[in-house]
């Protein structure tokens, strides 16, 4: 799979940083409800969704500049079941590259929040806010994708956290190798009632493909 660049900022046009949650100065158009999205992913995400037996409708909102649409709604025979949004995690949130007078540049790399764990659930913050703008009845299944690149990251640390969110039904984490390609066999972080709604609205079971957070 091959690496979206992360974005870019230049001082020369950026005279100061700002948090991502001020959307007067994005980062190259970067939004509030982008941070942690990337295209490789998402194709990978999708095609499991497939090899599942869903059909896949990528949601798009053109007339909205900062959308909070999420990226997936998951069918059956035409049904819709699920709303599906995928955040990725790397080892990094963005790059500032320095030009000099000498024609040479420095690049640093930078995180927005100090800790992984603050990373990891701002990220599932945000598709939690973008699942219920989509579903706000929760008529449909809430499926966040968790997609984890950076090796300092650990699930165990988090699930308990994301497991306490509310407008999430299931979270699907899946970790990646060291050539970008997705792990096939995610683990699932859900309560009891979201393994239920996982079973009764989409006939997803814990199986050899899923593996449940709790006995992983």
């Amino acid at each position: 799979m091959s690496r979206t660049e992360k974005p870019i900022l230049d001082p020369a046009e950026d005279d100061e940083m700002l948090p991502e949650h001020d959307l007067s100065k994005a980062v190259r158009g970067y939004t509030a409800y982008r941070l942690g999205e990337d295209p490789g992913d998402e194709m990978a995400v999708e095609r499991f969704w497939r090899d599942m037996g869903f059909e896949v409708e990528r949601v798009t909102e053109p007339a909205l500049k900062f959308s909070k649409a999420p990226d997936f709604l998951l069918r059956r025979q035409g049904t819709t079941l699920a709303v599906c949004e995928v955040k990725s995690m790397d080892e990094f949130d963005y790059t500032i590259r320095e030009n000099h007078a000498d024609g040479t540049a420095t690049e640093t790399r930078h995180n927005w929040r100090e800790s992984n764990l603050d990373r990891a659930l701002h990220r599932a913050d945000l598709a939690s806010d973008q699942l219920s703008y989509w579903n706000g009845d929760r008529e449909l299944a809430n499926i966040l994708v968790f997609v984890n690149h950076d090796p300092c990251v650990r699930r165990e640390d988090v699930q308990g956290a994301l497991l306490e969110l509310m407008g999430i039904d299931a979270t699907f984490w899946f970790e990646v190798d060291e050539n970008g390609a997705l792990n096939p066999k995610p683990v699932v972080i859900a309560s009891n009632e979201g393994q239920k709604k996982l079973r009764d609205q989409l006939g997803l079971v814990i199986d050899g493909r899923l593996v449940l957070a709790s006995a992983a």
